[in-house]
């Protein structure tokens, strides 16, 4: 019978390890190795956590906005203050969003003596207004007595002839216009 060939102690024998010259040198890669891939391992559970945990953020904030936005169109009174309730949802979820819009409009509130001076609110939704402007000209020009002649101020010269009164906004917007085109 043939004998089995035992299996050779592989120290001291020439066996090829590739690029390193012992079963040591091999160890110690395989090992290095083994801890990189463990890193790697760990790093990719913690990346995957963290990113379940937006997704159920980004699902959370997604819900949050779509409840508000239903509620504002059923409340349009809500409306500018949509991104403050989705913000104040993000923090507690469980608030009343009639309740809280209730406590936005009241700290938000003002009054109409509150707006006649803030100059902001004046320069975008008064003085801008065509029919507002129109408005006060012809109440300007009804106040002004027919036949007595506007005060207009020259720069020294001698006015020679009888000033005209406009009896048109048109009328009046003429006159001013030659009035700043003569300074």
């Amino acid at each position: 019978m043939e004998e089995m060939e035992q299996p050779k102690d592989n120290v001291g024998s020439n066996e090829n390890f590739g690029k390193f010259k012992d079963v040591e040198s091999l160890m110690k890669a395989y090992s290095n190795l083994e801890a990189e891939f463990t890193k790697k391992s760990q790093r990719l559970s913690q990346l995957e956590n963290e990113n379940k945990i937006r997704e159920k953020e980004v699902s959370r904030r997604a819900e949050i906005d779509k409840r508000v936005d239903e509620f504002v169109k059923k409340f349009d009174v809500a409306i500018p203050f949509s991104s403050a309730l989705k913000e104040s949802l993000a923090s507690d979820e469980n608030l009343s969003l009639s309740e809280e819009t209730i406590k936005l409009i009241t700290n938000n509130y003002k009054r109409a003596e509150d707006y006649i001076t803030d100059d902001e609110f004046l320069n975008k939704y008064v003085y801008k207004n065509e029919k507002i402007r129109d408005k006060i000209v012809k109440d300007y020009l009804s106040q002004i007595p027919q036949n007595s002649p506007i005060k207009v101020e020259t720069s020294g010269g001698i006015l020679m002839s009888k000033p005209s009164v406009p009896t048109t906004i048109e009328e009046a917007g003429r006159i001013a216009k030659s009035i700043i085109k003569n300074k």
